[in-house]
């Protein structure tokens, strides 16, 4: 057990290693040593490295053993280190400290500082030994890990030791350190030592190193004024700086052969110190105490090292001749230019912690624990970080005070130099040398480990004083924003703006982008340039320089301005005087112009001179804004009448020297002039003698070029340009001259004029010689060509008159132009057209073909032979002549050749066309012979329009059923063209013959039928059916025509001509045939049709009459309107009218489809009156049938049929009252007929309040059936004969009569009687707006607005439902059960599909899913096997999931409840069918036109629901029709109204309705209906509901099975059908309990 209190043991071992763990540098024990020595004021050092066999010895004669053998200090182990001290001895206090850890020195002028720096020895040895003065001190380890020391005294001396001794037994032995870099290592460490100035190395007794730092005498250094010396906190301010030269000095043994020599090495370096005050608040002060073990000191100094360039340089050089397996001793102590990764901080040693700048620095730096590095760290003691900010701050203002110390003795010699008393250049030269090593040193690196170090120095360096930057410029010293980065474009042209030295920037470059804000060294811009230019001239290769510098320069880096700015400010100076730049307009292209322009020639005083533009390209000499000086620029100025007055020697129209040397410069410039420099050019010289020439200088249009020998040509006096003028015309001349106007041969016009006077030259000839000359022609003369009537045509006939054409009015001499008649060119040799003087003559305008307008013309030409050459021309060289053919330019020429029925002719685009199949229907198409041409490139379409062919089916239909088939035939091929349209157009249009040709008769498509072989004899009598064949038939299929006759044809052929229909039907029982098809597919009727059924005699009624004098009936049928008719609703009534009336046939179908066209009732036109009653006192028989009524009734409800009484059904005599009367006497009225019956009845029934009243006639004889008749009438509103046989057989048979017949008398009347009980109470707090459903009771509840509200997402026609997991009820009820065991069948077994663990979202829950064992307690296995097969599932076809008014659904399951969430959202109103009102979910798409959409499945379903109302005697009114798109509500109960889901109807039932099957849609919705009528009698879902259902399924069974089967053969299905309604029940109870809701 652990005691109460107990003080912390420290496993010492551990803590000490953990301590060294975090010293990582090298030579740490001595570096460590070295500072104590340091704080205790010693001088001078020793450190031994002794192996153990001079330990052994006696040191006094090894020492005199002779000269030393020194071993390979390399592998020699070393046993021992021994570190000596020459100072003050321990003090006590001293040696009290020393075993203790964490006890630093207090002092706080000293450096020590957590007490752990001696500890360090216990890295490299178990058992260190301390002796000082007359004391010593040795340390040891225990087993425990625990360190203990012995402290004792030395034997007394003869004289007092002043050394201090460290023995340090090595752990284990190991070669002592490298000489070299121990020896570098201890000059590092010397140098910031405020004390100790010498430190000697032995290896035994071998003297193998010694250092020794020598301080000179001390230089103040003034502080810039501007500089802040305070801290930001305050804590620290610089009250001086002082310059300490020090001079180190080292000897070190380079080889063990000769240990005695030991060669010395020296540097030299410069110590900047600065003296800071430190006051530190109360606060600080105590924070620096508890971290440091002392107190702040108050004052304090900080040191730079700072190497000048020539000993830096010295220190290279000096560097560069060590052997390089003994490197410098110094080569850690001079500045680092070029990365700044070896100088460091000193905190009295070196750290690990980089500078960031060129020199080392030491101060009172507060370290990390292993004085590595800097504590910058905030988390244990913010004071460290303080501290140590605030003196790196101090260091950053010592290293600005250098900068600027040594920038102005740089300043003072430049400004010397700059007076003229010392030599310029070379000392400019040397100052930036100088300013280049001043810069390098003071560029901030970034420092490591600790980046903050060197932020912190340089946010002090430059933040210190609100100056900038001072450098050396160009020009001097200057602040930095003044100084420009070196250029060397710019620096061949300016003179006075200050820039750094090339070399300043190449070096640099790094720390001049690195200089922070107001520091930055700006680039050169175009203002410092131009303010530069406007203070002296340029020359011109100063002038090119400063040009190609703007050139350079970025588009961003000049305003738009600048251009014009720059050359207003420079000046050129030239020979003739200054020129501004801004008067220059124009260069020279020195690439094509100014090698050829004659160079003393006369120039504007607006272009720059050439021996500038030549330095530059085009593109170069644009961006100054100036233009090219073109030749023709220079020809205008040189053709200046100014120009040519001011010298005779440079006129060209007076000198034939200046006018060659002009030509000869354009001619050799010519090639590269474009076409309107040309023509300017020409201008310059046209009109002007400047072409020397055999009769001197002449105008270019009069010159011409020696010309071939030919006699043609002798008689002319030209002016030849020749070699007697003087002018040189070699072959480019030649080429040249003509551009200008110098003819190469004589006018054309002068030689037609010869041929047409004198008749030398043939055409012919003519043309063999412009082939010749046709590369000479010049425009001109091709044009006169052209014009000139000069060429003959072929005759015809001989005595045509001989007259001349023009080239373009031919045509070439070829047979195809002969046949059309054209005029051709006439030619005396073969005509070839490829020949050159066809090529020729083509050029002069002769026609290669006719033009499109006239070979369409010649198409259309009355000669035949002119036609067809012309046509079959046109065809064959339409792509290759004509291909700008537009058929749309010849839309009104005749010029297609057609045929039709035998004949031909000429037609226009539109008349005529390429599809031969077009002839049977009388249009016109192209001439066979011509098919193959390119008959849709001319613009013949292949089909006519669908205008024209509507336009022909309509005025000229097919005469006969034959050419019927073939037109329609034709059209089907061409259907794709047609519109629907069209095709609708085209069913209203007689295009149809039927009939023989005697009697043929033309019919709209859509009153044929196509008869497909299957037509019925009946209908074939009704309608038209027509077959032409598959393809025509297609054809009319697209019109329209109806390929069977529907339901909608037939009851408008009815509604047309009754008596026809009938006649046609074979009498009534074909037309009551007809008439239940119409019925059963009542909802694919238009309302329209049904309309104008209901007012047309279109019913068929009966009406009952008696043979005169024979007690026989007959029936009598009439075609009557539905007014005229009445549906029997109560037999009672009708056999007493059975004569007067017109009934509809007593069919259930019919008598449904005649309601629905407004026939009445037989109970709404029959009146009932009563004479007065007066009440006797109660006789016996009133209390017996009072109890009889009582017990017995409620039998009654449970099996019939009607279970939704009008009025509350007796359950006690309160409700039930029985009186006597003497006589009742009933009288009834038929209101139509206005006829009266009266009669004696024994009893009638009335309500009376909520009491109803039996009425017994005392005088009357007794019968039961009366009784019956009345409750019915009264309960129901209707009589059916076997609900009334029924009920009196219930009234007047005996007890056990009825339990014979299964009547379970005792327990439906105890239940009974208990469910009248809880049931009144339960309607007593039912509140009055209260909502059954089926669904689950925590569902959102519908609310008290007359809307129901419920959720939807899914638009109509999807099949998707939110998935329920249907189960069965636990419990089944036994007469229910017997009621199956004794009906079940063999052969009816199936097997059940369980249900998937999970539905989708928006799936309609599969009705074989809806099956589920039945738990029973009676006999499980059989009710499975029996009632749980398919074929029962079949016929009854249940439904899924029921949504109610609750807001969970409660699944009934063995082990208790499960509970399934169900949406609930808003429902509107959309319309109303046949009195049942339809609703739309929230979120239904297109509700506007969902009634039209939706029309079909709508029309079936309620059909569906009406037939069910009638069975359950539910008014349609309450009934509604809902539509979601998603989740499980099939049905809802809401305070009576029930809604039903048209969309589980639609995925369930509707395609088997649409084909006639209504048996599965009818069994569903008869169950889901009891189901929620059932919810009028209770709220919950408990056995009470469970009652209900079966109860009102049972007593409905026998109408239901009515409706199921004929009525003729529906007894012998009532107990199949009470099995099968049973097994339905039970398998849909459990369901409805969980799903419809």
């Amino acid at each position: 057990m652990l005691p109460e209190h107990a003080p912390v043991t420290v496993d010492m071992r551990a803590l000490v290693d953990k301590v060294l763990a975090r010293y990582s540098g090298e030579f740490t024990v001595f570096r460590e040593l070295l500072q104590n020595s340091d704080d205790a004021g010693c001088d001078t050092a020793e450190i031994r490295f002794e192996t153990a066999a001079f330990l052994g010895l006696d040191p006094e004669p090894v020492m005199n053993a002779g000269p030393p053998v020194l071993p390979d200090l390399k592998t020699t182990n070393v046993a021992q280190w021994t570190f000596k001290n020459h100072g003050k001895p321990f003090r006590p206090e001293d040696w009290d400290r020393l075993p203790k850890i964490a006890m630093g020195n207090t002092d706080p002028r000293k450096v020590g500082a957590f007490g752990v720096g001696f500890y360090s020895v216990f890295s490299v040895t178990e058992s260190p030994y301390v002796s000082s003065g007359d004391k010593e001190m040795s340390f040891s380890w225990n087993d425990k890990n625990q360190l203990y020391y012995r402290f004792s005294d030395l034997p007394q001396p003869v004289t007092r030791d002043l050394w201090t001794t460290f023995k340090m037994p090595l752990r284990e032995a190991a070669p002592m350190p490298s000489v070299s870099e121990f020896m570098q290592f201890l000059a590092t460490s010397i140098t910031f030592m405020a004390h100790l100035e010498g430190v000697t190395v032995f290896f035994d007794h071998h003297r193998v190193g010694k250092i020794n730092k020598f301080l000179s005498q001390p230089q103040a250094i003034p502080i810039p004024t501007e500089l802040e010396p305070s801290s930001p906190e305050n804590v620290m301010t610089v009250k001086s700086i002082q310059q300490y030269p020090i001079t180190i000095k080292a000897e070190i043994m380079l080889s063990r052969d000769d240990p005695t020599r030991m060669p010395e090495a020296k540097v030299d370096l410069n110590v900047f110190t600065a003296e800071v005050d430190v006051t530190v608040d109360e606060k600080l002060s105590k924070e620096l105490n508890r971290c440091m073990k002392k107190n702040p000191p108050s004052t304090l100094k900080y040191s730079v090292i700072y190497t000048e360039k020539d000993e830096y340089e010295q220190s290279c050089m000096n560097e560069q001749k060590q052997p390089c397996e003994f490197p410098s001793v110094f080569r850690g102590l001079r500045a680092d230019l070029d990365r700044a990764t070896h100088t460091r901080v000193f905190i009295g040693h070196a750290t690990s912690q980089t500078t960031g700048i060129g020199g080392h620095m030491a101060s009172h730096f507060i370290p990390t624990v292993e004085r590595e590095s800097i504590d910058l760290v905030t988390l244990t003691y913010p004071c460290r970080l303080v501290w140590n900010r605030e003196l790196l701050y101090v260091g950053g203002v010592l290293c600005r005070a250098v900068y600027e110390w040594e920038l102005s003795k740089i300043e003072s010699l430049w400004e010397e130099a700059a007076a003229g008393n010392l030599p310029s250049q070379p000392l400019r030269e040397l100052q930036d040398q100088r300013f280049l090593h001043i810069l390098r040193f003071f560029s901030f690196r970034d420092s490591t480990p600790s980046p903050k170090v060197a932020d912190l120095l340089m946010g002090s360096f430059y933040g210190c004083s609100p100056r900038p930057l001072r450098l050396l410029s160009s020009i001097g010293v200057r602040c930095a924003p003044d100084v420009r980065a070196f250029d060397p474009v710019v620096a061949k042209f300016l003179k006075s703006l200050p820039m750094l030295s090339e070399e300043v920037t190449r070096a640099c470059a790094h720390s001049n982008t690195a200089l922070p804000g107001q520091h930055k060294i700006p680039t050169i811009r175009p203002p410092d340039v131009l303010q530069d230019l406007r203070r002296h001239t340029l020359d011109v290769e100063e002038l090119v320089a400063c040009l190609r510098w703007w050139i350079t320069l970025t588009r961003d880096d000049l305003t738009s301005s600048t251009p014009d700015l720059l050359l207003d400010a420079v000046t050129l100076r030239g020979a003739g005087g200054a020129i501004r730049l801004s008067s220059i307009t124009y260069f020279i292209d020195p690439t094509i112009f100014g090698l050829h322009i004659p160079p003393d020639g006369p120039l504007p005083l607006s272009v720059i001179p050439p021996r500038v533009s030549e330095r530059f390209s085009c593109e170069e000499l644009t961006s100054f804004g100036w233009r090219e000086f073109s030749v023709t620029s220079w020809l205008q100025h040189i053709s200046c009448p100014d120009v040519l007055t001011a010298d005779k020697k440079y006129d060209f129209t007076r000198s034939d020297e200046w006018a060659s040397r002009v030509l000869s410069t354009l001619c050799r410039v010519w090639p590269q002039l474009s076409e309107d420099m040309r023509g300017e050019s020409r201008e310059v010289f046209r009109n002007k003698p400047c072409i020397p020439t055999s009769k001197g200088l002449y105008c270019p249009e009069f010159s011409c070029l020696p010309v071939a020998d030919n006699a043609l040509f002798h008689h002319l006096d030209l002016p030849v340009v020749n070699l007697d003028s003087g002018f040189e015309v070699g072959e480019d001349m030649k080429m040249f001259l003509p551009f200008i106007g110098v003819r190469k041969n004589p006018p054309v016009q002068l030689l037609l004029d010869q041929m047409l006077l004198t008749g030398d030259w043939t055409v012919f000839n003519l043309v063999d010689y412009l082939v010749q000359k046709e590369s000479e022609l010049t425009s001109k003369d091709v044009s006169a060509l052209k014009s000139s009537e000069i060429f003959m045509s072929e005759r015809f006939q001989g005595n045509e008159e001989n007259i001349r054409y023009r080239a373009d009015e031919l045509y070439p001499p070829v047979d195809t132009f002969r046949r059309l008649r054209l005029p051709v060119i006439e030619w005396e040799l073969e005509w070839r057209d490829t020949s050159p003087q066809a090529q020729l003559l083509y050029r002069l305008g002769l026609n290669h073909f006719p033009t499109l307008p006239t070979i369409v013309e010649l198409c259309s030409s009355g000669d035949v032979g002119i036609q067809e050459t012309a046509f079959e021309y046109l065809c064959s060289e339409l792509h290759r002549h004509y291909r700008d053919y537009k058929p749309e330019r010849f839309r009104d020429v005749d010029f297609i050749p057609a045929e039709s029925n035998g004949s031909t002719c000429l037609k226009k685009f539109g008349e005529v066309y390429s599809g031969t199949q077009w002839k049977a229907l009388g249009f016109f198409v192209v001439q066979g012979r011509y098919m193959r041409a390119p008959l849709h490139e001319l613009g013949v379409t292949r089909h006519p329009p669908t205008s024209k062919l509507l336009d022909l089916l309509e005025k000229t239909p097919p005469p006969d059923e034959e050419t019927a088939r073939h037109w329609f035939e034709v059209l089907f091929g061409h259907m794709a063209n047609f519109l629907p349209s069209d095709f609708k157009k085209l069913s209203g249009l007689p295009i149809v013959p039927t009939g023989s040709l005697s009697a043929l008769k033309f019919l709209p498509p859509t009153k044929c039928y196509l008869d497909q072989g299957t037509k019925p004899k009946f209908y074939a009598q009704l309608f038209t059916f027509v077959n032409f064949g598959p393809e025509a038939n297609h054809f009319l299929s697209a019109c329209y025509s109806n390929n069977k006759v529907s339901i909608q044809d037939v009851a408008e052929v009815l509604t047309e001509n009754p008596e026809r229909f009938l006649q046609l039907a074979g009498g009534y029982d074909g037309f009551l045939a007809e008439l239940r098809k119409l019925a059963y597919q009542s909802q694919d009727i238009s309302n329209d049709t049904l309309h104008k059924m209901s007012h047309r005699p279109t019913l068929l009624g009966v009406r009952r009459k008696k043979r005169e004098g024979q007690d026989v009936w007959d029936d009598e049928h009439k075609l009557l309107t539905s007014q005229e008719m009445t549906i029997v609703d109560d037999t009672i009534d009708y056999q007493l009218f059975i004569d007067c009336l017109f009934v509809a046939p007593q069919d259930e179908v019919l008598e449904r489809f005649y309601a629905s066209l407004g026939c009445r009732r037989l109970s709404t036109v029959i009146e009932e009156r009563c004479n007065d009653l007066h009440e006797i006192p109660p006789t016996k028989t009133c209390r017996e049938v009072q109890s009889l009524i009582l017990k017995r009734l409620p039998l009654f409800i449970r099996n019939y049929p009607d279970t939704k009484p009008k009025i509350e059904i007796p359950s006690s005599p309160d409700h039930l009252k029985v009186k006597a009367c003497e006589r009742i006497r009933v009288s009834k009225v038929l209101v139509t007929g206005n006829v009266e019956l009266t009669r004696d009845v024994w009893a009638i029934a009335r309500c009376k309040d909520d009491c109803i009243e039996v009425w017994i006639s005392k005088t009357a004889k007794r019968d039961m059936y009366e009784v019956a008749t009345s409750l019915c009438r009264l309960l129901f509103g209707t009589n059916r004969i076997n609900a009334l046989l029924h009920l009196e057989m219930i009234l007047s048979a005996d007890p056990e009569l009825m339990q014979r017949r299964r009547f379970l008398v005792d327990q439906i009347y105890q239940r009974h009687r208990d469910g009248y009980g809880v049931e009144n109470k339960a309607r007593e707090k039912r509140p009055a707006d209260s909502v059954w459903t089926t669904n689950s009771p925590k569902q959102s509840t519908l609310g008290t607005q007359p809307d129901p509200q419920l959720g939807c997402e899914r638009p109509p026609g999807s099949s998707e439902a939110a998935p329920q997991f249907p189960s069965l009820p636990r419990a089944v009820d036994s007469v229910l059960l017997k009621i199956c065991e004794a009906f079940v069948s063999s052969d009816t077994v199936g097997h059940s599909t369980s249900l998937p663990l999970s539905w989708t979202s928006r799936e309609v829950i599969p009705q074989s899913y809806i099956r589920k064992p039945l738990n029973s307690p009676y006999n499980e296995k059989r009710y499975l096997d029996s009632f749980l097969g398919e074929k029962a599932i079949e016929a009854c076809s249940l439904g899924g999931n029921k949504l109610a008014i609750h807001m969970e659904v409660s699944r009934f399951l063995q082990s208790g409840f499960y509970k399934v969430p169900a949406n609930v959202g808003s429902l509107q109103c959309i319309g109303q069918l046949k009195n049942i009102r339809i609703w739309a979910a929230e979120g239904t798409p297109d509700t506007d036109t969902f009634m039209e959409r939706m029309h079909g499945p709508l029309a079936r379903f309620g059909d569906i629901i009406i037939t069910l109302s009638e069975i359950y005697r539910v008014p349609t009114k309450m009934l509604h029709i809902f539509y979601d798109v998603s989740g499980g509500c099939i049905a809802f109960n809401r305070q009576g109204i029930i809604y039903l889901n048209l969309r589980y109807f639609e995925v369930w039932h509707d395609e088997q309705v649409k084909t006639g099957n209504r048996q599965n849609a009818r069994m569903s919705w008869f169950l889901t209906l009891a189901h929620e009528i059932a919810h009028n009698l209770t709220s919950r879902h408990n056995s009470t509901h469970e009652f209900w259902v079966s109860a009102i399924c049972e007593a409905h069974l026998v109408p239901f099975s009515q409706l199921l089967r004929p009525a003729n053969t529906w007894p012998r299905y009532v107990l199949w059908l009470s099995f099968v309604v049973i097994v339905v029940l039970f398998s849909y109870l459990a369901p409805m309990i969980n799903i419809l809701h």
